[in-house]
């Protein structure tokens, strides 16, 4: 099955775990960059969007008016204090929290106070992460800072936690270089979500991916053909 969607919503797979499509399906090899080697457990996603209004106007009374980029700078910055004092925490091969601040916007012109601004980040959390405690520390940071501010998660998906393959692992293994975790989402987490086992493993490296370069070496397509055509020979004869 081909999806399109991955970055945008998932909504293909959601929809044929939703169908009676899916009933029949007991084992899935997700293809993802994996740099010839096998995920059997990876990282989820949250993203979110903070935001903060303030009244605006002509920057000649910037002294006088709150000021919502600066407000959302400080809030980068302490998450950013956040994400270095948990590189350490986590389970081995996926540390840390993957924390990325990845933008503020806001503001129209130098000489006009931004009405409203607004900034995005998220963290990779391994399985196992202790999500409350996260979202209570997160509402702690942002109620220092400014209790106006606003969060909303924008993205929300859960760690595949790997666990029973059944066989895949063993399917898999003549053709990867190892059996690893990932620091990387993919939709096998959905499908374990669905009772499904799955493992991840295709062509290319996840460390050339969303760059200007991106792209997928020929010896790795072939390699990807083999291990697939051996994949589907073992398990139609298993």
């Amino acid at each position: 099955m081909f999806s399109g969607d991955e970055e945008r919503g998932t909504a293909a797979v959601r929809a044929f775990l939703a169908s009676p499509h899916a009933a029949a399906v007991e084992r899935v090899v997700v293809c993802e960059p994996t740099a010839r080697q096998a995920g059997v457990a990876h990282r989820g996603v949250l993203a979110y969007t903070a935001r903060v209004r303030g009244h605006g106007g002509h920057s000649s009374r910037a002294d006088h008016q709150p000021a919502p980029i600066v407000t959302m700078a400080r809030l980068a910055i302490a998450l950013y204090d956040l994400g270095v004092a948990r590189r350490g925490a986590g389970p081995d091969g996926m540390r840390g929290l993957c924390m990325n601040v990845a933008g503020i916007d806001g503001g129209v012109a130098f000489n006009v106070i931004p009405e409203e601004a607004a900034l995005t980040f998220s963290i990779r959390p391994a399985p196992g992460f202790d999500r409350p405690a996260w979202e209570a520390t997160l509402a702690a940071t942002l109620a220092a800072i400014d209790p106006a501010i606003a969060l909303t998660c924008e993205i929300d998906h859960a760690p595949f936690g790997g666990g029973d393959d059944r066989g895949l692992g063993a399917l898999v293994r003549p053709h990867v270089e190892a059996l690893v975790p990932l620091d990387f989402w993919t939709e096998a987490a959905l499908y374990q979500a669905a009772g499904k086992a799955a493992i991840v493993v295709g062509p290319g490296d996840i460390g050339c991916a969303h760059a200007a370069d991106e792209s997928v070496a020929i010896a790795d397509l072939e390699w990807a053909v083999a291990l697939c055509a051996d994949v589907y020979a073992e398990a139609g004869r298993g």
